[in-house]
């Protein structure tokens, strides 16, 4: 006789020491579950061998964040505990064995830490974080064996400005100008530093104050800041909020200048956000990078493989595309281009077999030009 119990957490708000001593909140896949054997008193009849389970982590940023909608909706889909059912090929299922569960990280450089040091198997993760930890690393280092499972979604990057008579229209413009960026080493202060130099805005005829995301947006709201500087969808609700009090958001149109930044930080892509994205502004010319699902230097390749086609499976992306709107999904002919890293050797097969464009962005040569040449790996 076998008893299975079967115990679902999806959105347990479970509260987790993170290996650096950062408590987050880690959810579990609405298949997670707990098989419990009772054997009868008489031998039991044989039984066929049960899958191995494994427990796969995905971290994800804060809780509010679009990257944590995004790990817990990888949870969900790519959670099957053995035991279960057969899936049913007309709906979403799992990957057979693995019971996926997401965590929280405050800040970025926390997740790409725990990434890199294996306390995580997986990461949705900004790509300019992967990009720099690769092109940055001191000479006869190693970089971390860090590899791209597929790019998930794009995040936008936001310039708010006062509106009104005054309102500031260039780059140029900041000069004299106090400018609210993230923490020191965050994604927006080395966006805000590559931006001033690309547009030849002295750095030192600029105010930074680097500041957390809640104390930026407070900088803007009470004058003690002109120009905010945000990356991400965590954003969009407060520059919606800004917008609604008189604020406006500067574009980046196609200029040389504009080209100079897109060299120096390779892996942002011109982008727009849509006319009435905020009621009132028109369409805003902006830039945008990758956030990418990555793997730690002890993800199995076979595994790697078969989490991708599990997610890229067109019943799991329509649940994933509910789970995290608003937000958009990259097209599947775009989730393997303009990596910031190589592709796991898993995600590389999939993408190989299915005959899928692939190509990694180059760092800035030493002059502080692109090379012009794409990864060997892209396909015609």
């Amino acid at each position: 006789v076998r008893v299975v119990w079967v115990l679902r957490e999806r959105e347990s708000g479970l509260t987790a020491k993170t290996g650096n001593g950062i408590t987050g909140r880690r959810t579990f896949g609405a298949g997670t579950a707990i098989a419990v054997l009772l054997a009868a008193a008489s031998a039991p009849a044989a039984s066929p061998p049960q899958a191995q389970t494994v427990q796969l982590s995905i971290g994800g940023g804060a809780v509010d964040s679009a990257a944590y909608r995004w790990s817990s909706a990888l949870a969900e889909v790519l959670s099957r505990p053995p035991g279960l059912p057969d899936c049913d090929p007309a709906s979403p299922c799992g990957v057979p064995g693995v019971i996926a569960g997401a965590q929280t990280y405050d800040t970025t450089q926390d997740l790409l830490a725990a990434l890199t040091d294996n306390r995580i198997a997986t990461a949705v993760i900004p790509a300019l974080s992967l990009f720099r930890q690769r092109c940055e690393t001191q000479k006869g280092r190693s970089t971390p064996a860090i590899t791209a499972l597929k790019v998930l979604y794009r995040q936008p990057l936001y310039l708010v400005v006062r509106g009104g008579t005054g309102v500031i229209a260039r780059p140029a413009e900041w000069i004299k100008k106090t400018v609210a960026v993230g923490p020191t080493g965050s994604d927006s202060e080395v966006v805000t530093l590559a931006l001033l130099d690309a547009y030849k805005v002295p750095r030192a005829k600029v105010k930074l104050m680097r500041l957390p995301a809640a104390t930026q947006i407070d900088a803007m709201r009470n004058g003690t800041a002109n120009v905010g500087v945000f990356l991400g969808h965590v954003f969009d609700r407060q520059v919606g909020d800004l917008v609604a009090k008189g604020f406006t958001l500067m574009s980046l149109p196609d200029t040389p200048e504009r080209a100079r930044l897109l060299q120096n930080l390779a892996v942002f892509e011109p982008s727009a956000i849509p006319p009435d994205t905020f009621p009132g502004l028109p369409a805003i010319s902006n830039l945008a990078q990758p956030v990418v699902w990555a793997a730690g230097p002890g993800l199995d390749a076979k595994l790697a493989q078969k989490l991708v086609t599990g997610m890229s499976e067109p019943h799991n992306r329509d649940r994933i595309a509910e789970l995290i709107e608003p937000v958009k999904a990259v097209p599947e002919g775009l989730a393997f281009s303009h990596l910031p890293i190589p592709l796991s050797e898993g995600a590389r097969a999939l993408a190989l077999a299915e005959k899928q464009p692939i190509d990694m962005v180059n760092c800035p040569s030493e002059t502080g030009q692109l090379a012009g040449t794409k990864s060997s790996d892209r396909q015609p």
